[in-house]
């Protein structure tokens, strides 16, 4: 509860984005650049598509181990604050480098598979999906395995599935080498 009127309270500051994320920063950094391998860095992400998901994270349609409860004291204002923020920090990639086998196999699946959507070997976003170029590759991994499975309980695309359905875990394994080196 006092979290919650603090969070109110700064609001009225220019820098309340910047303080809202001072609860994330231990997850996804504080600037929104993860050093960990299954969370995603944020940093830079249109900020459209952040606010509907922390909103997504907050009604419990988007499956999350924390994100929900983290979201659920946040004020739809707080929502926008804190997404405004993270879409005004610079993108920094994982910097997760691939050897070359790897990697001409990876971009073979994703301009097979990926590439009608996630243009530019994974770097365009938008309001509706993230980056995914220099994505950390343990998280993107994990979230091909969720959509292919279809469990995770989000509303994707039905191709996004049907790619997913053709490959192998170990495609996706070095599709996801391949995407988090696309810095």
């Amino acid at each position: 509860m006092l979290f919650a009127a603090s969070l109110t309270s700064a609001a009225a500051t220019d820098d309340a984005g910047e303080w809202i994320a001072f609860a994330c920063g231990g997850c996804h950094g504080h600037a929104g650049v993860s050093a960990a391998e299954s969370l995603p860095s944020i940093a830079g992400f249109d900020r459209r598509y952040l606010a509907r998901v922390l909103r997504e994270f907050q009604k419990g349609v988007r499956h999350s181990t924390i994100m929900g409860r983290l979201t659920v004291g946040y004020s739809l204002q707080d929502i926008a604050l804190l997404a405004s923020y993270y879409a005004e920090q610079p993108w920094e990639g994982s910097g997760t480098g691939a050897d070359a086998g790897t990697i001409d196999r990876g971009r073979e699946i994703h301009q097979a598979r990926c590439e009608q959507c996630h243009e530019d070997g994974g770097r365009v976003q938008d309001r509706d999906m993230p980056r995914l170029a220099g994505q950390q590759p343990e998280y993107l991994r994990m979230q091909m395995l969720l959509r292919r499975a279809g469990t995770e309980g989000m509303q994707q695309p039905n191709r996004m599935r049907e790619a997913l359905l053709a490959l192998s875990d170990e495609d996706i394994f070095v599709l996801s080498r391949f995407l988090a080196s696309q810095d």
